[in-house]
């Protein structure tokens, strides 16, 4: 008889069981689906273009949430479904403000490119390369439809191409003035020897080529500059260069941070590159401004995760800092002429974590 009664004890229980996770599993589906139509919108402002690694994240949140649902970690699930929202409006709105930042700089980069262009169509350029200046016509009204079809990418892409062959027009124009000199001194035959003609045609010619090359480098210069402070402003807003202190923190919670490196066995490199305010890495102060090094080698981060005790190997988690992104913002890498133009160092920006 008493084994009659647990057993119905037991069947009582799992029927109460089964009705309380019943509603509870319901909950949370609707909280993740909640949370794909934040992704869904976020994507729809395009967000895999202008904000790819929190929209990925955003990503593998819901992913991990509908794993956990499945396995009745509802606590879990629902926890993570609430932090897929949220990183999903961060997305949505970091795309949003990247797309404002690229339509300026675009819009600034055409008007510009239209400048310089008027001064050349009403200048000698005409005469001497109206195909190149027609070309450059065709791609700064390219870089304006694709902005009125709020295509941002591709107007940014676009002026930068017109400014490319802006910078290359005053070459283009003085070899063939350079051509029209020599041409017009061989007929000169009479007055003095071949010899002597095409001697004067080629230093001049060589004299005029050497000037518009010159004029080219200037304008393709300003041109990398702009792009290299905007790759730089850029870079900061993601990985400040330093950080202040806060109330209670230690080097380990600073390496944490999203911002500074995402792993907390990366605080070795803070360490180090403040040795000269910090004696012993177990103590910051409130307040303190520590610099925070970007430019490390893929060996340093492995040398400073095993110092921190980290678990081998000591390679880096995929959502740590990476120094592949600051080369990937700060390298300019000249694409006409060979020209060189020097990286600029990251300048002081106001320390992050001083809010």
């Amino acid at each position: 008889m008493r084994r009659v009664h647990i057993l119905l004890v037991c069947i009582i229980v799992m029927v109460l069981s089964s009705c309380r996770t019943g509603p509870q599993r319901e909950v949370i589906s609707r909280q993740i689906r909640e949370a794909e139509i934040v992704l869904q919108q976020a994507q729809n402002l395009e967000a895999p273009v202008y904000a790819p690694e929190t929209y990925l994240e955003a990503q593998l949140i819901i992913r991990k949430a509908k794993s956990l649902m499945n396995s009745e970690d509802y606590a879990a699930a629902e926890s993570l479904a609430e932090k897929a929202k949220k990183v999903g409006h961060q997305a949505r709105e970091e795309s949003q403000d990247e797309q404002v930042r690229v339509k300026a700089e675009a819009e600034r980069l055409l008007t510009r490119g239209e400048e310089i262009w008027s001064g050349y169509d009403q200048g000698e350029e005409k005469i001497h390369a109206p195909e190149a200046l027609s070309d450059i016509k065709k791609l700064l009204d390219d870089g304006y439809s694709y902005l009125e079809s709020d295509q941002y990418m591709d107007a940014m892409d676009t002026a930068q191409r017109s400014h490319q062959k802006l910078a290359l027009l005053p070459e283009v124009v003085e070899k063939k003035k350079a051509a029209l000199i020599k041409e017009k001194n061989s007929k000169a035959v009479s007055q003095q020897s071949a010899e002597e003609i095409i001697k004067v045609a080629q230093q001049k010619a060589s004299q005029i080529i050497e000037d518009a090359r010159k004029k080219a480098q200037n304008i393709l210069l300003e041109a990398q500059i702009t792009a290299a402070k905007a790759r730089l402003e850029e870079f900061e807003r993601i990985y400040p260069a330093t950080y202040k202190v806060k109330e209670g923190e230690t080097i380990i919670d600073i390496a944490r941070r999203r911002e500074i490196f995402n792993d907390q066995f990366m605080w070795p490199l803070i360490y180090k590159s403040n040795r000269d305010q910090m004696r012993d890495p177990k103590v910051v102060f409130p307040g303190q401004i520590l610099s925070i090094p970007r430019d490390v080698s893929f060996e340093e981060l492995i040398e400073a995760r095993k110092q921190a005790g980290a678990p081998p190997p000591y390679i880096p988690p995929y959502n740590a800092y990476n120094p592949e992104f600051y080369r990937r913002y700060l390298l300019i890498k000249p694409e006409m002429n060979n020209t060189s133009v020097s990286t600029p160092a990251p300048r002081p920006t106001e320390p992050a974590g001083s809010e």
